[in-house]
């Protein structure tokens, strides 16, 4: 009786520890699961921001007719682009395109000596020529910021329509854009909204066509998580493909 109990023990003590290492094999392996779940729910969640934005960003450049930045004058990546409002848009359905600031159904026909009406040279807060600063031209009419006046209409007339412009840039870890309101009365009634979290790099870079009717860029974009995963994406654009 008492060898039997024995065994009984013993065999109680085999099968313990048996049920251990396999409860401890499962728990790796659905640990392993979990943070390879992670891992991918990030990776999608960040492929799905940054189609988002690389969507909004060829909306505005393949509905435009002007690419303001990067000038065509820059030699490799910028970090911010910039393109006229597309002339097909009309937010609050008026009839009349937003860029049309005069609303005589011609967009940018009569545009003032500062260009985007904003007061500063090139576009108000933007470093247009890539030199490290905004603004930094000779005069608020330099409209593309190099120094020169040469790019100012000769002899504006009134004056009442001017270039309204889109830009894209990244502050921080969000990519911004700047978007003219609804009725704007002059290039400084803009606002500035979030497109995408989690951003490490913005890069914009002109394409050499060999065309100079065509505009094209590059735009490329990185994101990375809060758990380590990073991704990079990119878009080739062409201004006025749509």
């Amino acid at each position: 009786m008492n060898a039997q109990r024995g065994i009984a023990l013993v065999e109680l003590l085999v099968a313990a520890l048996i049920a251990a290492l396999v409860l401890g094999s499962l728990t790796a392996v659905l640990t392993g699961l979990r943070r390879s779940d992670s891992v991918l729910s990030e990776r999608a969640l960040l492929q799905r921001d940054a189609r988002l934005a690389l969507e909004r960003i060829a909306a505005m450049v393949e509905g435009s007719t002007r690419l303001m930045v990067p000038l065509e004058v820059t030699a490799g990546a910028r970090d911010v682009l910039a393109v006229a409002l597309p002339p097909g848009l009309d937010r609050n359905g008026d009839g009349y395109a937003d860029a049309d600031n005069d609303k005589n159904g011609i967009v940018d026909d009569d545009l003032p000596a500062d260009e985007t009406n904003d007061g500063g040279a090139g576009i108000i807060g933007i470093d247009d020529d890539g030199d490290g600063l905004a603004d930094n031209g000779i005069a608020f009419t330099d409209n593309d910021e190099n120094g020169t006046l040469g790019s100012a209409p000769v002899a504006p007339k009134k004056g009442a329509d001017w270039i309204d412009a889109v830009v894209f840039y990244r502050v921080g870890s969000q990519l911004l854009e700047r978007l003219p309101n609804i009725a704007p009365f002059n290039g400084n009634d803009y606002t500035v909204r979030p497109i995408a979290d989690n951003v490490t790099a913005f890069s914009v870079t002109r394409v050499a066509t060999g065309n100079r009717r065509l505009r094209e860029v590059t735009v490329q974009l990185t994101l990375t998580g809060p758990g380590g995963e990073t991704g990079s994406w990119s878009r080739r654009l062409r201004v006025g493909a749509r």
